[in-house]
């Protein structure tokens, strides 16, 4: 499994709200440090499509956009001098479109139709009732994406990845995120600390009344956890990766993955997805959903089985070709 530029080209959704500030942001950051592009989608609830290709220190407007700007409502024309603002010194190749769909579904066709390497989302990180009955748009374009999906909240830095913490988890090994952990750490020298979460307090709580000696029980959790660090360790040193592994005792895998970036200071969170129908989700939950909604860093959400398609190289081909043309 190889990943030729996972951040080639990014799709960013876009509704001018903090967290999407921060996404957009995060966005050009990866875009610059792995010579992509990116494309910032608006979807909105009104009947418009249109491209504009913005003006940034990477390329000259390549055409007048005034008569499209000026036809566009309050809101888009606000939007789109937001974005402009954002993008203007930037490296980076930026065009925005604007599109009417639901918003997740939205975003999910653009990253399609561009051929996108990644997407980037900002979430409010909903909690409780209110997270169950409304939803969140960042969960929905987890739960439907074919590429990684990269998670940030409002207040977060976009700073350079430099240590990522990899979540491992036995029942899909090897998988889709530690291979595009992998590719980041032997080609862009980014730190990896590999993590496995083991729950002493499920199995030891309803026996707690009974005359039971758990300890063989928690010491066969422990093992667990360490021979999947061992068997995922192995895979990356035989890439010349040598990851930092770290075994910890939590209540549930994404506290333990969230308490080891944070008391590692690491820069971001790589955790796989495994597609789950509605109703097993709802009882059951998902392990990237809720690391997205408790983690201090940008979450990098990748589904199981994903693949890099023909277009990645050709992409980064061509983001090499500009920065000859427009950079020198």
């Amino acid at each position: 499994m190889v990943y030729a530029n996972p951040f080639a080209r990014i799709v960013v959704g876009y509704d001018d709200s903090p967290a999407a500030d921060i996404a957009l942001e995060r966005a050009l950051e990866l875009a610059h440090d792995y010579l992509g592009d990116v494309v910032v989608v608006c979807i909105t609830d009104v009947p418009v499509a249109s491209i504009l290709h913005l003006q940034t220190a990477a390329q000259p407007q390549p055409y007048d956009v005034a008569p499209l700007r000026d036809s566009l409502d309050g809101p888009r024309a606000r939007l789109f001098a937001n974005v402009s603002a954002r993008v203007a010194t930037s490296h980076v190749p930026v065009r925005l479109e604007f599109s009417m769909n639901d918003k997740a579904a939205g975003i999910l066709d653009a990253a399609k139709r561009w051929n996108a390497t990644a997407i980037a989302v900002g979430t409010h990180a909903r909690n409780g009732v209110s997270h169950a009955m409304i939803g969140s748009v960042a969960e929905g374009v987890v739960r439907g994406s074919r590429v990684p999906v990269i998670v940030v909240r409002e207040n977060m830095s976009a700073t350079a990845f430099a240590r990522i913490v990899v979540g491992i988890d036995s029942s899909e090994l090897p998988t889709s995120a530690s291979a595009m952990a992998l590719a980041l750490a032997r080609d862009h020298s980014v730190r990896l600390v590999y993590c496995s979460v083991f729950d002493t307090a499920s199995v030891v709580r309803p026996i707690a009344d009974m005359p039971f000696d758990s300890t063989s029980l928690i010491a066969g959790l422990r093992e667990a956890a360490h021979d999947v660090l061992d068997f995922a360790t192995q895979n990356a040193n035989a890439n010349d990766v040598y990851p930092v592994t770290e075994v910890t005792n939590a209540v549930d895998a994404a506290t333990g993955i969230v308490d080891v970036a944070r008391r590692l200071h690491a820069d971001a969170i790589i955790v796989g997805h495994q597609k789950r129908g509605d109703l097993e989700r709802y009882f059951i939950g998902s392990t990237a959903e809720a690391v997205m909604r408790s983690s201090d860093v940008s979450v990098i959400v990748v589904p199981n089985g994903v693949m890099p398609t023909p277009g990645l190289s050709a992409s980064h081909s061509n983001a090499d070709a500009f920065r000859a043309r427009h950079l020198t």
